[in-house]
């Protein structure tokens, strides 16, 4: 590490534990909101996973064709929420079929499937709860309005 590096971010890990909480808390207060819409589900988290979380992610639940997956991106984003589906995003990290520098991507129907299907939202830890509403209020919203 760099000595700028370093300077810029000993002074910040006592605030690591802070915002350990802070990010679990945040991250279950949408998830509980989002898994009461009919169209979303936020996973539970997987036995030992210890979650430091900044963002949440969670799957479009139903027959979701891409046209209406990349409408609840838009219609997020009317309602001033980003939302990026892991596999309709150009070049997303986490979809496979981006990792060129391994080699030919292999052929897994059923992780691609997912990834389609597999969405991931900001949630910075200095957000209050009424701005956790917002985002959870317009992310099953735009999930309605695609869906009905």
């Amino acid at each position: 590490m760099q000595n700028l590096s370093a300077a810029v971010i000993r002074p910040q890990l006592p605030l690591v534990p802070e915002r350990v909480v802070r990010g679990r808390e945040n991250h279950d207060h949408v998830a509980a909101a989002l898994n009461r819409s009919p169209w979303l589900e936020v996973p539970p988290p997987l036995a030992p996973e210890s979650r430091a979380p900044d963002s949440i992610q969670f799957n479009l639940t139903g027959d979701w064709t891409d046209a209406q997956a990349r409408g609840f991106e838009e219609a997020a984003k009317s309602r001033g929420v980003m939302v990026h589906v892991f596999g309709l995003s150009a070049g997303n990290a986490r979809a496979f079929w981006n990792w060129e520098f391994l080699g030919p991507a292999p052929d897994l129907p059923q992780t691609r499937a997912m990834l389609m299907r597999a969405c991931d939202v900001r949630l910075p830890t200095r957000l209050t709860r009424e701005e956790l509403d917002f985002i959870a209020e317009a992310l099953v919203a735009a999930a309605a309005e695609v869906r009905g």
